[in-house]
């Protein structure tokens, strides 16, 4: 799947001049999604609605009532948990990325090394675990 940047989709928009090019911009996937929080979002990845929830819950290591105190909105997760939560479904950097900011926490940043190792964790489909054994191997914090 080819991923469109900011500056790709940016340089497009720069080119519209009519409603007609504009309204089919706006109907691209990449543009913009219907979804206003994490756990809409969250739910509605093919990962996540092929998953049971006590699967998820399991391989994130979340508490059972905060895991659903999440899902219906109750209780807004920390980065870390919300990172739990991907990783335990097996979502890939551009849905962890869309979630991380839809539940109002920062993206992975590419110079921060915390971020850095949690990205190769996360393209490596890595379970929670191992990427917490990864973030211990280079001194960095495990997920919280």
């Amino acid at each position: 799947m080819d991923e469109t940047t900011t500056k790709k989709l940016t340089d497009v928009l720069s080119n519209i001049d009519n409603t007609r090019d504009m309204e089919k911009f706006m109907e691209q996937p990449k543009v913009a999604d219907s979804f206003k929080n994490f756990p809409d979002y969250y739910r509605s990845l093919p990962a996540v609605q092929q998953a049971e929830s006590g699967e998820l819950i399991q391989k994130s290591g979340l508490e059972r009532s905060y895991y659903y105190q999440v899902m219906k909105g109750t209780r807004s997760p920390s980065r870390d948990k919300v990172l739990r939560l991907c990783i335990a479904a097996g979502l890939s950097l551009r849905e962890t990325t869309r979630a991380l900011e839809l539940s109002g926490n920062a993206p992975l940043y590419p110079k921060n090394r915390r971020d850095i190792i949690l990205t190769v964790a996360i393209n490596q489909s890595a379970s929670v675990d191992d990427a917490n054994l990864l973030l211990f191997k280079y001194g960095e914090e495990p997920l919280a």
